[in-house]
């Protein structure tokens, strides 16, 4: 059995937009259980999802990120970190939406992974795209190349440190009304795609 954890924001976290307190989608609905459940005879799947979160940089992010890489997660040792971070970076470069910029953040964040568990193998996951591409809003226009600008960057990225990759971008994930959320079909589509990925890494 091979352990790895999904470390990422809202969409790992399983927010359901529609509420007002942060509240999650059910267990059953979220992308991640749905991968623990179809894998539970090969992996030990755990995540952690926050609302909100950037990319790690300031001392006491990576404080906790660094005790789940080096104390485990329920008694089990990480064989795999997987992180699935950059649309709130993006926002915050508003006005200029800069993919440079985040996938920047993104490399520093993975030296320091490579620095504190450099036995731990990594899967970065480009996240979906979001804004539009055919839309008369120029914001959501950059806001979408901008975002496809990410996963390619992230994949240089990933390939430059010999890491595996994932582009989510490319599988047309259902959000809900707000465009940056998984709805429920997106969370089941998700898990699907990541089910399959999980099952070809090879170590």
């Amino acid at each position: 059995m091979r352990t790895i954890l999904f470390f990422g924001d809202s969409n790992t976290y399983g927010y359901d937009p529609r509420s007002f307190f942060g509240d999650r989608f059910p267990r059953e609905v979220r992308w991640t259980s749905g991968v623990s459940g179809a894998l539970e005879k090969e992996w030990n799947v755990f995540s952690d999802g926050m609302n909100g979160r950037e990319i790690p940089s300031g001392k006491y992010e990576l404080r906790h990120v660094f005790s789940l890489l080096q104390e485990g997660i329920q008694g089990h040792r990480l064989d795999w970190f997987a992180v699935m971070l950059g649309t709130n970076d993006l926002f915050s470069t508003y006005p200029d939406f800069s993919a440079a910029l985040v996938s920047e953040k993104m490399a520093r964040f993975l030296n320091r992974i490579r620095e504190a568990a450099p036995e731990l193998s990594v899967l970065l996951i480009a996240p979906p795209l979001i804004g539009r591409e055919n839309t008369e809003s120029l914001e959501e226009q950059l806001l979408y190349r901008e975002s496809l600008q990410l996963s390619i960057l992230y994949k240089q990225i990933a390939m430059q440190r010999g890491h595996s990759f994932v582009n989510t971008a490319e599988w047309n994930i259902p959000m809900t009304f707000d465009g940056v959320h998984f709805s429920e079909e997106g969370h089941r589509i998700f898990a699907e795609h990541m089910t399959e990925v999980l099952s070809s890494l090879k170590q």
